[in-house]
């Protein structure tokens, strides 16, 4: 048994594609909260229970039976494993083969039972953004979190140089900004209103310069987006003030009382709603803009994938059409029922052509996003799946 802290690489997708006759395929939500580890275990437990039931009157021997058996037990009696959980599994076995991915990004609890793996939700990981910066802005204090693939949001210590609140910012030393120093206790009507609205525009504009130093040294080509925790005005004063080409998404809301577990499941979703409105984006202008690099046709995209010519792929990974592809000319055999069967009508085994079809775009150096249909607007999308082409249709 094998078991990855690590986001999915090529080299682990090759491992497991291809058939693995019988292949169990298990995702399971977890959380890295050592409380909640039971209702983990108890969900593999369950879904391997089903996976046996679906095996019965098949012809799979009871000797590959008994061998599965043997690595789901090594599996849930590795207590490191379970002493070590993120906020999801994926567990692939079969007769002497075990791997296990601890993941960071939320995956929907599913078995599958089949020749092959189910690899949809597994591609899911590297193909969306699992990595962020957060800010945490009150008047009362600011901090700056990360949070990466494969860990959980951590405070990051910065300048100790910087103003850490408010009243830091409004009592600092005059020689030091071109702004009135003192407090808003004495203040009175519309002249105090105006007094604390500079002294917040100042705080957030401090706040705004340390962020920027901060993340510029961890993050210069600004690829990774920062979503920022606060009420108002301090949301709208910091965001008015970051001009630059990082994203920036605003979280409205109080968040002295957020720490680490709240902030990083906070930023996991926010990444997620990030990450389908700009699958929606590209999608919308995709159909809007250049319809003729647009392809819908699995057939034609796995001729298309196979020459180099897809540059995105985009594919349903809660759907699956079953059949077999071929690497090296992208035909594509479907199964008995338009790809719903386990089957080809030879009897040959079939396995998700969706995510074979993801794995050869990326060996010829495409991207893959994986979506979900009911996320997306019916407009703009088409299901299972659609592809960029480099080069616009004949």
């Amino acid at each position: 048994m094998t078991v990855h802290y690590e986001l999915p690489t090529a080299a682990d997708f090759a491992t497991l594609a291809g058939p693995h006759h019988p292949a169990i395929t298990v995702y399971v939500s977890a959380s890295p909260v050592v409380s909640e580890r039971e209702r983990a275990e108890i969900a593999v437990k369950s879904a391997f229970d089903e996976a046996f039931e679906r095996l019965k009157g098949t012809e799979v021997s009871g000797t590959d039976i008994a061998a599965i058996r043997a690595e789901r037990d090594r599996i849930l009696g590795d207590q490191t494993l379970w002493g070590s959980l993120a906020r999801s599994m994926a567990v692939f076995v079969s007769p002497g083969f075990s791997e296990v991915f601890v993941l960071p990004n939320r995956l929907d609890d599913a078995v599958h039972v089949g020749s092959h793996f189910t690899l949809g939700q597994l591609l899911r990981a590297p193909s969306q953004d699992q990595e962020a910066f957060a800010l945490t802005l009150s008047a009362n204090e600011w901090g700056l979190w990360h949070a990466t693939p494969t860990e959980r949001a951590v405070k990051l210590d910065v300048d100790a140089a910087f103003d850490k609140s408010l009243d830091d910012a409004i009592n600092r030393d005059p020689s030091d900004d071109d702004k009135p120093r003192g407090g808003m206790h004495g203040d009175r009507g519309v002249q105090g209103d105006e007094r604390k609205k500079g002294f917040f525009e100042l705080y957030a504009k401090r706040v705004a310069d340390a962020v920027r130093q901060e993340l510029m040294h961890r993050d210069a080509d600004e690829h990774v987006p920062l979503f920022v925790f606060a009420a108002e005005p301090l949301l709208s004063l910091f965001i008015d003030r970051v001009h630059n080409g990082r994203r920036i998404v605003g979280v409205a809301g109080a968040p002295d009382r957020l720490g680490a577990a709240e902030i990083d499941d906070a930023v996991r979703e926010q990444l997620s709603s990030m990450n389908i409105a700009e699958a929606d984006a590209a999608l919308r202008g995709l159909t809007e803009g250049t319809a003729g690099r647009v392809e819908r046709d699995l057939a034609a995209i796995g001729r298309e994938a196979a020459e180099g010519q897809v540059e995105v792929l985009w594919f349903d990974f809660t759907k699956s059409v079953n059949g077999t592809l071929d690497r090296e000319s992208g035909a594509i055999r479907f199964a008995s029922g338009q790809g719903a069967g386990e089957q080809l009508d030879d009897g040959t085994h079939a396995g998700d052509l969706l995510p074979q079809l993801a794995l050869l775009v990326m060996s010829k150096g495409g991207k893959v996003v994986t979506v979900r249909s009911d996320d997306l607007d019916g407009a703009v999308w088409s299901a299972p799946a659609m592809a960029e082409l480099r080069f616009a249709l004949a």
